[in-house]
């Protein structure tokens, strides 16, 4: 029934466990945080059924492929038979994850299955969609700081029902939908009847919303687009990161293998709701306004978006810690230079911080996928793989830029240490997208 090694099986708990539970930061951590008066079940009953038709829809149009087509291209993710170190980076995941870092789980478990092509593409994508996210955030909060989040501030919840506001979003999803994936992809294109039922369903949530306020007060609007934005961004982050979790399995899965491996991932997700997110959510809470949930509402729209755009962009993994990280990183910034909500050193602390965690983790994971199979080779006798002189010359680099991210560490109160780590950093961006060997 279950053809699938005891090495595989334990890389997918392994990788399924560290996936949920970094992923309470990303995509349902503003849900937590500003639903936190209702009983934990509830929440996680509304992100199970999200998850289970999710995985069911894509394994159903992608011919039982779990990934989403994420693993399609052989050539980058070749299958290979799971050895003993393929386990090891996703148990170094839950490790790290449970100190509470944002680390990257698509570096972190798909590394050591790609190939150096694979890897090179996954590091370029997901740092392009940082340097997007980044500046979306900025601009957007550049402009809300003093609009929408003063009236946020300064108005009380049940203070108005912004009545249309779901389908001026249905209507935004529905253009990015319709005109975005052709000029990416020609053969992607999108009929009217697509956008009228997207609008629809916009319109949809509006009525209902309209309805409940008349019962229930005007404060009820937005809880009801807040669990609609949650579903979005919620099912599009499934998309790009089931990949993560199916790599230890077949390409393509039975009915009993795919619905055995979800019922899996269910139960992990409903002990991280239990654990109200876990450690990486204080990352989250420490951010602003992010326990009102009208501000959760329009980060967790945002943040959808992006990745819906990277979705349709190509099938490449990509880190969305990275585009989560950067979302957030610009809209600290956004608030520091409009609304002087905090100091521009404190917003600089949290974009180092977080950053140079993230840094650490794509390091690591960076390493094992190099050393871990040419340290099987040599336990089992085989023939120890060749480095390339330029691959071999970016790890030494990338390597000793930890020195300066460790030295910031020490002392974090050091003003001149948190700049001197933001410039290494962007320095290291800037040498990984331009001259990371392909």
């Amino acid at each position: 029934m279950f053809d699938i090694s005891l090495f595989a099986m334990l890389g997918f708990l392994f990788a399924a466990y560290a996936v949920v539970g970094n992923d309470a930061l990303q995509t349902l951590g503003t849900f937590i945080n500003s639903n936190s008066r209702l009983h934990w079940f509830w929440l996680f009953l509304f992100a199970a059924i999200i998850l289970i038709f999710t995985f069911t829809y894509g394994w159903i149009i992608n011919d039982a492929d779990p990934s989403w087509g994420r693993l399609a291209n052989t050539k980058k993710y070749p299958v290979v038979d799971i050895q003993w170190y393929h386990t090891l980076p996703p148990l170094v995941l839950v490790i790290i994850t449970r100190y509470g870092i944002p680390v990257s789980t698509s570096f972190m478990v798909l590394t050591v299955f790609a190939t150096l092509g694979g890897m090179t593409s996954m590091l370029k994508k997901s740092l392009i969609g940082y340097g997007l996210a980044f500046a979306v955030g900025l601009i957007l909060y550049l402009i809300l700081s003093r609009t929408l989040e003063k009236y946020f501030k300064e108005n009380p919840l049940d203070a108005k029902a912004p009545f249309g506001l779901a389908t001026i979003m249905a209507v935004l999803i529905a253009l990015m939908v319709y005109f975005v994936p052709p000029l990416i992809n020609p053969e992607l294109n999108y009929t009217v009847a697509t956008v009228g039922k997207i609008v629809g369903l916009g319109v949809l949530v509006d009525v209902i919303a309209f309805i409940c306020v008349q019962k229930f007060g005007k404060g009820v609007y937005w809880t009801i687009l807040q669990w609609v934005t949650t579903g979005y961004l919620w099912g599009v982050w499934l998309i790009q990161d089931f990949a993560n979790i199916f790599v230890f399995l077949p390409r393509k899965l039975s009915v009993v293998e795919g619905f055995a491996g979800l019922l899996v991932i269910v139960l992990l997700l409903g002990y991280t709701f239990w654990n109200k997110g876990g450690p990486v959510q204080k990352i989250l809470s420490s951010k602003t306004a992010v326990t009102d949930i009208r501000s959760a509402t329009v980060i967790d729209f945002t943040y959808a978006s992006l990745l819906f755009f990277f979705k349709e962009v190509s099938n490449i993994p990509m880190s969305t810690t990275f585009v989560f990280l950067g979302l957030i990183a610009g809209r600290e910034y956004g608030f520091t230079l409009m609304d002087k909500a905090m100091t521009f050193t404190k917003a600089t602390k949290h974009f180092v911080s977080d950053a140079s965690k993230a840094y650490l983790g794509l390091m690591i994971s960076i390493n094992m996928a190099i050393g871990l199979p040419r340290l099987s080779q040599a336990m089992s006798g085989q023939q120890v793989d060749a480095i390339s002189k330029d691959y071999l010359v970016f790890m030494v680099i990338a390597n000793f830029l930890i020195i300066p991210i460790a030295w910031y560490f020490q002392k974090r109160k050091k003003k001149r240490r948190m700049y001197f780590a933001g410039a290494t950093l962007i320095t290291a961006a800037v040498c990984f997208f331009m001259f990371m060997p392909g």
